[in-house]
């Protein structure tokens, strides 16, 4: 670092984050007004330096990571914290902008080069389109950059983008002071934090500290924007629906606690109260009294058809049509405004649950049709978890068998108690005498008890001896694995592709199955089913088609993005009209996959042997 810069950090530090004015600088340093100007510029455009010089009309003063040892990452200072603070800091900055401004005369305002805040800008506008919000930075050629979006959505997203810095508990408190101290005095963000506090203890809300701060945040930005006249608008009649959820008590709480620093309408108490649905807060039931009937009406209609499809007892069950219901008339109310759930867990449900995550994507389809909303991931993901929770609750699907005998009823009946005893699988549901006219059907497993004479040539017949000895036990064995076993008949493809929809249209049209590219590609578009560690899982929805059960593995020459993850491995998977089959095909590829390393090791395999060997012993 050059010794200018040296001496003008120096100097700021020791005036302890009081403002300095370019001309006294000037003079301290012994140069021009102009120079202390590009100084400032350098400094803040080397982030590595974990230093930052901010501005205002009142002159420069040090926002540095070495004025406190909280921002410290190990022994490191906070460059990751920099970066992510200058991404808040331009979204700020162009949250209430109306006219394009250019990429320099950003640059000017927070002394960064341009090429920089062009870059920041960059990939800011993918962040934004992964986190799903519905705001664009617009880009006009010769004219500059503004962000697009309803007040609503600009809210939503100023608020992740500050509550997604990593930082401690213990420092928040004065990171949301000092960044938001030019929106509004000190002692509105104090009152702000007391309302909160005391209204977390009063009402018993039990506020986590990511809901903590995403509750402070919110308030700061809700206080600010109104009193500068930047109102949401949002349909007023909808006040008296959400009237029925407790999270409206505490909205009208906080805006009596805050009444002598706003002035809140019904269309803010609307947005307030979607805004506190959307914590998950876990505010106890629904009251009966005022629901609507019209809207509950179609959600419970929905989970009937969902029932009818994946015999998942969505419907059929009251206590889970209930619940299921109560949280779905919940967060519709959020949803209509696309403001996102909170939802910390969201890849956990979607790699760990990956059957019940489709399952709900399906159900968060039919409401998008239903109610003309968007859902989004994080809370497919919550729907995922009341479908899981019903899934764990339903018995384990066993193998109907049949036991076929031609003498000795008495002693078959006791070998048929052992045979349920060694395989629980099993579920012996008749006792044959067999003859040359037996009919045999393809719905039942059979059991032949010393039929060596039978010639029966079935892929669902085994025939055992008497004595039940170590031989007929693996024979039985062999046969159940071979039941789950899902790469028998798959075909492993090495590709090209640079987008998702590309590399699963050259694998159906591979393996002659480009009839379902429209189905895989309509559950895609709901939600990507990549899952992390470089893997995909491409399915269709069931419907009332019935489709044969197929696996196409691709391998990529090198990964795409795919959603927000890096995809290599792709499992294309056609399912089954054996519900109980596709759920543990869709859990049987989180086994084999959850590890990293393990799937490079499948990535790096040169053909199908090679790949089922080493997918084996994963």
């Amino acid at each position: 670092m050059k010794k200018k810069h040296h001496q003008l950090i120096s100097y700021l530090n020791s005036k302890n984050g009081e403002f300095v004015s370019s001309t006294v600088l000037a003079e301290i340093l012994n140069v021009t007004d102009r120079s202390i100007r590009n100084y400032v510029k350098e400094i803040n455009s080397n982030p590595a330096s974990g230093i930052v010089i901010s501005s205002s009309p009142q002159g420069y003063k040090l926002r540095s990571n070495h004025q406190n040892d909280e921002y410290k990452k190990g022994d490191e200072y906070g460059t990751n914290l920099e970066n992510e603070l200058l991404e808040f800091r331009i979204i700020q900055f162009l949250m209430n902008q109306r006219e394009y401004i250019s990429y320099d005369e950003i640059a000017n305002i927070f002394f960064y080069s341009s090429q920089t805040i062009r870059s920041r800008v960059q990939k800011l506008t993918v962040k934004i389109h992964e986190l799903g919000v519905g705001v664009d930075i617009d880009t006009k050629v010769f004219r500059g950059i503004k962000l697009a979006g309803t007040e609503v959505q600009k809210r939503i997203l100023l608020e992740l983008f500050f509550t997604n810095i990593f930082i401690k508990k213990e420092v928040f408190r004065d990171l949301l002071m000092r960044e938001f101290s030019e929106w509004l005095e000190k002692p509105v963000l104090k009152k702000i934090f007391h309302t909160v506090d005391k209204i977390n203890t009063e009402l018993h809300l039990s506020l986590e500290f990511l809901m903590y701060k995403k509750l402070i945040t919110q308030l700061v930005i809700i206080v600010h924007q109104i009193n500068t006249g930047h109102q949401v608008v949002i349909e007023q009649e909808q006040l008296e629906k959400v009237e029925v959820f407790k999270e409206f008590e505490v909205a009208k709480k906080l805006q009596q606690e805050l009444s002598d620093c706003i002035s809140m309408d019904d269309k803010e108490i609307l947005f307030l109260v979607n805004y506190l649905i959307s914590l998950q807060l876990g505010l106890g039931k629904i009251s009966i009294v005022g629901q609507d009937e019209d809207i509950l009406t179609k959600i419970q209609r929905i989970l009937f058809d969902i029932e009818e499809i994946y015999h998942v007892e969505t419907y059929s069950k009251k206590r889970f049509r209930e619940s299921i219901t109560e949280h779905i008339y919940r967060i519709i109310h959020p949803a209509s405004q696309n403001i996102l759930l909170y939802n910390p867990y969201i890849k956990e449900a979607k790699t760990e649950y990956f059957f019940s995550f489709s399952i709900a994507s399906n159900i968060a389809l039919k409401l998008e049709k239903e109610f003309d909303l968007e859902i989004q991931d994080s809370e497919i993901a919550y729907l995922a978890y009341h479908i899981q929770v019903i899934l764990e609750s339903q018995d384990k699907k066993k193998i109907k068998t049949i036991i076929l005998f031609n003498r000795n009823y008495e002693r078959i009946k006791l070998l048929a108690s052992k045979l349920v005893t060694y395989f629980d699988e099993l579920e012996i549901v008749r006792i044959e005498k067999y003859t040359n006219t037996f009919q045999f059907e393809e719905k039942y497993l059979y059991i032949g008890i010393d039929l060596i004479d039978a010639a029966i040539e079935l892929q669902n017949f085994i025939n055992i001896g008497y004595k039940f000895q170590k031989s007929e036990i693996k024979k039985i064995d062999y046969f159940l694995e071979s039941q789950n076993s899902i790469l028998e008949k798959v075909n492993i493809y090495r590709i090209e592709a640079n987008t998702p929809e590309t590399a699963i249209k050259e694998l159906l049209f591979k393996d002659d199955q480009s009839h379902m590219l429209e189905p895989i590609l309509k559950r895609e578009r709901m939600s990507y089913t990549s899952i992390g560690n470089l893997v995909a899982i491409p399915h269709s929805y069931l419907d009332n088609q019935k489709y044969q059960e197929k696996i196409i593995i691709g391998i990529l020459e090198k990964p795409i993005l795919w959603g927000a993850e890096n995809v290599q491995l792709i499992l294309i998977y056609i399912p089954s009209s054996d519900i109980r089959r596709n759920e543990y095909v869709f859990q049987e590829f989180y086994q084999k996959t959850k590890d990293l390393e393990a799937v490079r090791e499948l990535i790096k395999t040169k053909n199908k042997q090679e790949f089922i060997q080493r997918w084996n012993t994963i």
